[in-house]
């Protein structure tokens, strides 16, 4: 799994596809129920982490994560976000398969700002979704970016599972150097601090 720095701010919107809360033991399709900062197109749904589980909670994050197939053939998400031109952006995401009905494998195509991949997926049990990551990075051309997944694989019980999906900017050296530098300014005064306080501790 990937974590985004904290001083890094996350471009997309419900990335680990926690809402909507899905109360049903299966799924939420979407259309028609709608994803918070997704755009579906018909059809994909989001799973509850625990469906057809031996093992509890199968989510890659979180407690649930997305179909790209939903309750027909090929479905596809999109999320559109602002960026700076020129700016290096990193990206991260988990993806599995529906393993549910016996599918060997399933594959879906991504796109975002020239970036263009295609990742498969063919090994997990109902007791271990074997969630891979992807990493990778891209230069915005414009002042917005629209992230796609795809299903490359039609039919029902098909599709790549998506989870943690996450686009941050790359901070530029100038600001590395200067988290640096402060936290280095904070440590100083925690061991200035510690020093005082056995001082003042030594002649109480």
């Amino acid at each position: 799994m990937t974590a985004t720095p904290a001083f890094a701010q996350e471009s997309i919107v419900n990335g680990g596809f926690e809402s909507p809360t899905v109360s049903d033991p299966c799924c939420v399709t979407s259309p028609p129920v709608p994803i918070p900062g997704w755009t579906a197109t018909p059809n994909v749904n989001i799973v509850n982490g625990t469906f057809s589980s031996s093992s509890g909670n199968l989510a890659g994050e979180g407690t649930q994560y997305l179909d790209l197939v939903g309750e027909g053939g090929t479905g596809s998400i999109s999320q559109t976000f602002a960026t700076m031109m020129g700016e290096t952006y990193n990206i991260s995401f988990l993806y599995s398969h529906n393993l549910f009905s016996g599918t060997p494998s399933a594959s879906a195509s991504f796109s975002v700002d020239g970036l263009l991949g295609t990742i498969s997926h063919s090994t997990g049990t109902n007791a271990d979704l074997d969630w891979q990551t992807y990493i990778g990075s891209f230069v915005a051309d414009g002042p917005s970016a629209t992230l796609t997944f795809t299903n490359l694989t039609g039919g029902r019980n098909e599709g790549i599972l998506l989870d943690a999906v996450s686009v941050a900017a790359v901070p530029e050296p100038g600001t590395w150097a200067m988290m640096l530098l402060g936290f280095g300014g904070i440590g100083l005064a925690m061991r200035r601090s510690n020093r005082k306080r056995g001082y003042l501790h030594a002649i109480a």
